[in-house]
């Protein structure tokens, strides 16, 4: 083997030459290199990349401390550097010698390190590639004979790498517990704000005569408008400062572990003048103490003497948390929350006899410092202490919305109170009623009291109007009693944040806490329904409001001129002290401060009110002068109609004429709400017009289902509020529907949208999709101004549209538009009526005036008004400009028709106008239910009666088709969700004519009578009717004789073809409709003419579009088949009401007819659920609707089945067989769904 190896070349000298190399040339470099490497690459790059370098990073400052590269100093500028930053590294921990930090290596910056980015370093299969690339470059050295430079300059790349990877971990590891003890450090450490103080020092001298100027300014023009109790005459402040000491920020603490978008933030404060420990000797020189001087004047005129009343050495020191809602829009903080996590502490001095020299502080009396902070915890414990808190909208206000505008309505209903506790201590029983307030501020609203109950019911809804759902609705239990002070039993705080996800909460149990303990409870609804503002297009532009009569009416009066014009005789005009009234519907509501001495007076006072109908409401303001010598007598009035000075104000005029003189300026906005539920909120806007929807069929919808298909239906929403609905096609994701479904609209600015949904039995029906329809192409007037038909020629095709999601699904459908009759509303005619006979009787009334003896209804109008006049307020509410020059009156609206009753019945088509006052029931909690005609799904339904009497006031409408066989279906139920087909909880019901209801009740209160299910319960509802007629052709399969119940008489058939080898069948029929078996005659044995001689009925919901057919089989014993020996279609177009009309069907078999005879009895038909839910059988949760499908048998003639087994047939071959002999042989088949709603 020696001799071998050593005369021959060896076949592995290749692969051992390159291992003897890699070890050879990896033990070289690891030994003897490395140091080398790093120093010789470090410098290569430092050259290379220098000027590079210095252009693309940031300059360093100007400050020579922090210039890492500055130039050798002189000896006194380098020893006066060091001291500097000798006190620095103590502060900061600076490094002290600079060039040891120019060299330290963990700062250097390589060549790598500077073009390779953070996402190449650390990963596991970064350094398996760096592995891979050394072992492969080094074979590659080896395999060529390369020298031993390029493993050196591999190794250099390598370990560069390598030391640039480990330095990004170590500062990625640094950073990242430099982090988290930071935030460590957040959560338990408090920041000093010592920088902020000190710049406050500085900025106090400054800004502190301008603030003590702003201060006394605003507060005289506010004490000027208060009307202080006699002897005072008036209130001034005449001195105010807060010191030269300002305030300081003693501590702030920040809470990272928040939200997102909530920044939470604790800020310590004090303000405490009298300490001096920190101030210096100058500033004890220049001090000023804190001081307020309210100047008392009693008296009046000469006789009258100013008393000062003195407040100094002011205190405070409090702890305050701040909380931040962020958002991405301008101005980025949405709403700022303020709130006291401690009560704070607060110390002055009080001298309200003596002035400075001799005052006496009134705290050295016993009891009275601790009575006054006891007092301010009260006050402001329900407001500020923790958790309650001051919420300011931000976004609100730089959008210029006012900050306590109303966003919504909160309706509150009371029921009861359970278990009171802490009744009167002397014995007496409890008298308890609720006292509600929004953060414990003012009262807003009471109970009514509730005599010697600790379980009191109330049944009261209270309406309140809500400016944030930040706020806290408090109520308050008191036990009244008649001569001592009311006693708190306890306190209910409900959070109206939880509105927000659930904005109709019921049955919520409050407990009242008094002093940490438990008193009883509440039982209430809260309900919240928010104010309707217009949406924005896609092409910007903002669409207005819906026009709603419900909502809420911000009004303000903000000036009157003149009104030394307005004087009366007798007393001087100047010097008035006037104040102004607002009046709603006859009703004072609000009353504005007293302004001293002034002819044109300006009190630029706000107030919201809900109007329940804004159609009818009249707004009165009255300026009263409140001297002593004239009383409080009116000198001038202003009196509008809310419409009218709405309608004013959008073209631009805001200026009044008052009566007899004088001008103002009011201006008005009005917010829509669609309020429901709630009594006296019945306002009702007249439509314009009603939408018809033919909702053909859906396509490929998207399946919300883990197992099955959703439960489709379609609703047609106006303003994001449901008007009607179709029928649910359960299991099916290609719904065909063919129904029509009517909305009432009342604008062209309406939003309309058709949203089809999955019917879910537990929990809310999800949304499948929307489909937005542009009201201005089926909704446009002619050249007189009135609204015009629209009606579908073709049908469209729609994408459904989700938010957040890729659109998927297509709805099929029409649309329509049909205005209403313009013609005048019964009180519109009333009130026409009215005016006419008061303008003849005062025409009656008036002497003859110098014109030829003529009279006018307002007298003259030639000449000025003068004192004593009374013209009609609305002739002198004539809008007018700031310079009193009257508004060009706009051109009028088309002319109404003044219609009688007798008159609009002749209608066919309308709109029935109901207005539900009140109702006495048999139980509580009821709700009221009405249909029309067959529809399915109520038209209305009110809100829930919470006593056995109650008052709704509430308004609805439905569409009348066909006004002389209209039928309408009222229903007291215990469920506000339950449909027509639904008897399990219904209460009471009534059937009746449409047309005789509206007889019984038009424009008057009719009480209806109810058929109850327990024996002696009695059930009325009170009720009113209008009748608008609706321009519309009906369409014929849309009438009642298109629709009813068929009387089939099944006669008997010949021709028969036979299914036995003896030549003969057992024939029987069954009858479909639209795809449904309805009906199974009898069998007849070994026949080919068998008469049957059967009656059965069946509900048809279209006679046009009804699919019905009849099969005949032959009956066979056993599992097999039945043989099928024809069918044949009726034909249920052509037939005549009430008449028999005879019918002979052919069978599409190898021969046979069928003789029957046909009677069809017009009637509408309900409305059912088709399809099978997904989860029908025994093992679905039964639906809330149990119907049978569209033409199912109403009765019919059974009828004996038997026989003996047949043979085999050669129509087994011939004719296809589709009867299951798993069915019932039962004569009459009625087929039934669970469905899901």
């Amino acid at each position: 083997m020696a001799s071998i190896h050593s005369g021959k070349k060896s076949r592995f000298s290749t692969p051992m030459k390159f291992v003897s190399g890699t070890v050879n040339a990896a033990a070289g470099a690891v030994t003897g290199t490395v140091g080398m490497v790093g120093d010789v690459a470090g410098k290569a790059v430092d050259v290379a990349t220098l000027g590079q370098l210095k252009t693309e990073r940031t300059p360093p400052p100007e400050d020579p401390l922090w210039d890492m590269h500055r130039a050798a100093q002189p000896a006194d500028e380098k020893v006066e550097a060091e001291k500097k930053l000798a006190k620095r590294r103590k502060i900061g921990g600076w490094i002290e010698d600079i060039e040891e930090y120019e060299t330290d290596f963990r700062d250097r910056v390589t060549f790598l390190e500077y073009y390779l980015k953070d996402k190449f370093y650390g990963d596991w299969y970064h350094n398996a590639a760096v592995i891979f690339f050394t072992a492969i470059s080094s074979w590659i050295v080896a395999r060529f004979s390369g020298s031993i430079l390029w493993l050196v300059i591999i190794l250099a790349c390598t370990s560069t790498y390598y030391r640039t990877s480990i330095l990004r971990v170590r500062r990625r590891v640094r950073d990242d517990l430099a982090r988290e003890s930071a935030l460590v450090k957040l959560e338990t450490d408090a920041e000093s704000m010592e920088w902020l103080n000190s710049f406050l020092v500085k900025f106090w001298a400054i800004f502190l005569p301008t603030l003590n100027g702003m201060v006394i300014e605003i507060a005289n023009q506010t004490l000027s408008g208060i009307k202080a109790p006699s002897p005072i005459d008036s209130l001034a402040l005449k001195r105010f400062t807060l010191g030269t000491k300002p305030p300081r920020i003693d501590l702030v603490r920040t809470y990272p572990k928040t939200e997102e978008d909530v920044v939470v933030m604790d800020w310590g404060f004090s303000f405490i003048p009298n300490d001096i420990t920190d101030l210096t000797s100058r500033q004890l020189k220049d001090k000023i103490n804190p001081l307020v001087e309210l100047q008392v004047r009693v008296g009046k005129g000469v006789v009258s003497v100013g008393m000062p009343i003195l407040v100094q050495d002011m205190a405070l020191k409090a702890l305050v948390q701040v909380k931040l809602k962020l958002i991405t829009s301008f101005p980025h903080v949405q709403t700022a929350s303020v709130s006291l996590l401690k009560p704070p502490y607060f110390d002055f001095v009080l001298k309200p006899i003596g002035g400075e020299t001799f005052g006496v502080d009134m705290n050295f009396l016993p009891g009275l410092e601790s009575f006054i902070k006891s007092t301010v915890d009260e006050q402001l414990g329900p407001m500020l202490y923790d958790p309650n808190s001051i919420t300011i909208n931000l976004e609100q206000i730089m959008s210029g919305v006012p900050n306590d505008a109303a966003i919504g309505v909160l309706a509150v209903t009371l029921y009861q109170g359970r278990g009171f506790k802490g009744g009167d201590s002397m014995g007496n029983t409890m008298d308890p009623y609720v006292k509600l307030s929004l953060n414990g501020g003012e009262e807003l609203a009471r109970t009514s009291i509730k005599r010697d109950t600790a379980t009191p019911k109330w049944n009261e809804t209270k309406i309140l109007l809500i400016s944030s759902l930040t706020d806290a609705l408090t109520m308050e239990a008191l036990d009244f009693n008649d001569i001592r002070k009311d006693k708190l039993v306890g306190t209910v705080t409900f959070p109206l944040a939880a509105l927000e996800g659930n904005p109709e909460q019921e049955n919520v149990a409050g407990k009242l806490i008094h002093n940490g303990k438990e008193r009883g409870e509440l039982i209430f609804d809260a309900r919240f329904f928010p104010t309707l503002a217009g949406r924005t297009l896609d092409d910007g532009t903002v669409e207005p409001p819906p026009q709603l009569n419900t909502g809420i009416l911000r009004f303000t009066f903000h000036q009157a001129k003149d009104l030394d014009l307005a004087a009366k005789k007798g007393f001087g005009s100047s010097g008035l002290n006037p104040y102004a009234v607002y009046n709603v519907d006859g009703k004072d509501v609000h009353t504005t401060k007293v302004m001293k001495n002034t002819n044109s007076p300006v009190w630029d006072e706000a107030h919201e009110i809900l109007l329940t109908s804004k159609r009818s409401s009249v707004l009165s303001f009255s300026v009263r002068d409140d001297r002593d010598l004239s009383g409080s007598s009116t000198i001038a009035s202003y009196k509008v109609k809310v419409d009218d000075l709405l309608a004013s104000l959008e073209k631009g005029s805001d200026w009044v004429k008052l009566v007899p003189a004088g001008r103002a300026r009011i201006t008005a906005q009005f917010k829509p709400v669609a309020v429901k539920g709630i009594a006296g909120s019945g306002g009702y806007v007249p439509p314009i017009g009603i939408l018809r929807f033919h909702c053909k069929s859906a396509s490929d919808l998207r399946n919300l289902e883990t197992v099955g298909k959703v439960d489709p239906y379609v609703r047609a929403m106006v303003n994001n509020y449901q008007k009607a609905r179709t029928v649910t096609i359960n299991n099916n994701l290609n719904p065909a529907w063919d129904e029509i479904i009517y909305a009432t609209i009342t604008s062209p600015n309406e939003k309309i949208a058709l949203d089809v949904m999955d019917s879910e039995h537990d929990g809310k029906d999800r949304s499948l999709g929307e489909l937005l329809i542009n009201a201005g192409e089926i909704i446009k007037k002619n050249a007189a101004g009135e609204y015009v038909e629209f009606i579908d020629s073709v049908e469209r095709t729609g994408q459904l549209i989700m938010p957040g999601r890729t659109p998927k699904g297509q709805l099929h459908y029409k649309v329509s538009f049909f205005p209403v009759l313009n013609c005048m509303d019964p009180e519109e005619i009333a009130e026409e009526e009215k005016a006419a006979a008061e303008a003849a009787a005062a025409a009656a009334a008036e002497p003859p005036s110098k014109n030829g003896g003529k009279k006018t209804v307002n007298g003259d109008k030639g000449g000025p008004l003068v004192n004593g006049d009374k013209p009609n307020p609305v002739e002198a509410a004539i809008p007018v400009d700031e310079n009193g020059n009257q508004i060009e009156v706009p051109k009028p609206e088309p002319v109404k028709l003044k219609l009688g009753p007798e008159e609009l019945v002749k209608y066919e088509s309308g709109l029935l106008i109901f207005k539900v006052l009140e109702g006495s029931f048999s139980k509580s909690g009821v709700y009221v239910q009405i249909y029309f005609d067959d529809f399915l799904f109520p038209s209305y339904v009110s809100g829930r009666a919470n006593g056995r009497k109650a008052r709704f006031e509430e308004v609805g409408d439905g569409l009348i088709r066909e006004l002389d066989w209209s039928k309408m279906h009222i229903r007291l139920t215990s469920k506000a969700n339950s449909v027509r087909s639904d008897d399990d909880n219904v209460i009471a019901s009534m059937t009746g004519s449409t047309l005789a209801h509206l007889k019984q009740g038009y424009n008057k209160p009719a009480t209806l009578q109810f058929q109850t299910k327990e024996p002696g319960a009695i059930n009325t509802l009170k009720m009113s009717f209008k009748y608008i007629p609706v321009l519309m052709e009906l369409d014929p399969i849309e009438s009642r004789l298109n629709q009813g119940f068929v009387r089939v008489s099944v006669l008997d058939a010949n021709d028969l073809p036979a299914a036995d080898r003896r030549g003969k069948s057992d024939p029987y029929a069954q009858f479909i409709l639209n795809g449904e078996k309805v009906f199974k005659s009898k069998v007849v044995k070994k026949t080919l003419s068998p008469d049957w001689n059967e009656v059965f009925e069946c509900a048809v919901p279209s006679l046009i579009n009804a699919d019905f057919v009849i099969k005949v089989y032959d009956w066979d014993m056993g599992p097999g088949d039945d043989d099928f020996l024809g069918a044949g279609k009726i034909n249920l177009a052509g037939l005549e009401p009430m008449q028999n009309t005879p019918c002979i069907i052919n069978l599409d078999g190898k021969s046979g007819q069928v003789r029957l005879q046909l009677q069809f009895r017009p009637d509408y038909v309900l409305r059912s659920i088709r399809g099978v839910s997904t989860f029908s059988g025994t093992l679905a949760v039964p639906g809330r609707v149990m119907t049978s499908v569209a033409g199912a048998p109403v009765k019919g003639v059974s009828a004996a089945a038997g026989g003996v087994k047949k043979g085999a047939s050669f129509f087994r071959h011939g004719f296809k067989s589709s009867k299951d002999k798993t069915e019932d042989d039962s004569a009459s088949v009625s087929t039934h769904s669970s469905s899901r709603q």
